[in-house]
């Protein structure tokens, strides 16, 4: 609950009612909701159909939640030591920091367990989507050994977990490089962040209703180019879940039914004001 996932500008902040960061968790669980309320309200038959075939063994009611599932841990990646030792550096990520607020999440985090790095390491930075490549599949079911590089397993039923995780790439429109998802390994912080976000994923997958250990046989597209245009809908669902404002980011000590509510909420007004057309 101490990873932040977007931080507010303190230039444009209005009252201390308005929290200065948002926790990862929150925005992974606000991604899901709107892939829900999107399923259930907007999405097209046929890429309705498509991800039924391929992510859910042709249930529906399976592929909508597996749908939500991907849609959630799609920046998971997100959770690594470099990214959370940028909180409010007063760079392009969070410009003009308000005094004392990097020292206070600090300091929170730490006493929460969050394995930061120390102020004088230097992490190996990776971009988040190649981040999520490299961990996402092994955190939902893939044990092979030999793979510590970020490879594909082209086992079965592992070769699916892989297809899905490398067409999570929601920002950048091209397909992920195998070299430089395995350089994303050196970023990942090895085995203490792994637990953190083995916990985010557990907390997607309770609040969606999926079983992790189901995951592999579920999560089948026979061809990596099954799942085309699936990036750009998690973009969407990324988009719409972001539009809360700051006074309705979380707090780190809210519980896990109370983020789900929240995003839920959320999420039904995103999707309403889509449908719309409202800005």
């Amino acid at each position: 609950m101490w990873c932040w996932g977007r931080l507010h500008r303190s230039g444009t902040r209005r009252g201390p009612a308005v929290r200065s960061w948002n926790p990862l968790a929150a925005e992974l669980l606000g991604s899901s909701a709107v892939m829900l309320r999107l399923w259930d309200r907007a999405l097209p038959q046929a890429q309705q159909a498509m991800l039924i075939a391929s992510l859910g063994a042709g249930d529906r009611e399976a592929a909508r939640r597996v749908s939500a599932f991907l849609a959630g841990t799609s920046r998971l990646g997100e959770a690594n030591p470099a990214r959370m030792d940028r909180f409010s550096l007063g760079d392009d990520e969070f410009p003009e920091p308000r005094p004392g607020e990097r020292e206070a999440w600090r300091e929170g985090a730490l006493k929460a367990g969050l394995p930061l790095p120390s102020p004088e390491e230097r992490p190996y930075r990776a971009a988040p989507e190649h981040i999520t490549a490299a961990v996402l599949p092994r955190l939902i079911g893939c044990g092979c050994e030999g793979l510590t590089d970020g490879e594909q397993c082209f086992q079965q039923p592992h070769r699916g977990l892989f297809r899905a995780a490398f067409a999570l790439n929601s920002h950048r429109g091209a397909r992920l490089h195998d070299d430089d998802v395995g350089k994303a390994q050196r970023a990942t912080g090895g085995a203490a962040w792994d637990t953190v976000r083995a916990d985010l994923v557990n907390l997607v997958a309770s609040s969606v209703g999926v079983t992790p250990r189901r995951l592999p046989e579920l999560i089948q597209p026979p061809e990596p180019s099954t799942l085309s245009g699936f990036d750009r809908l998690v973009a969407q669902c990324n988009r719409l879940a972001s539009h809360a404002s700051p006074s309705r980011f979380a707090s780190p000590t809210d519980s896990p039914t109370e983020l789900w509510e929240a995003s839920q909420q959320q999420a039904q007004e995103a999707v309403t004001r889509q449908i719309q057309g409202s800005p």
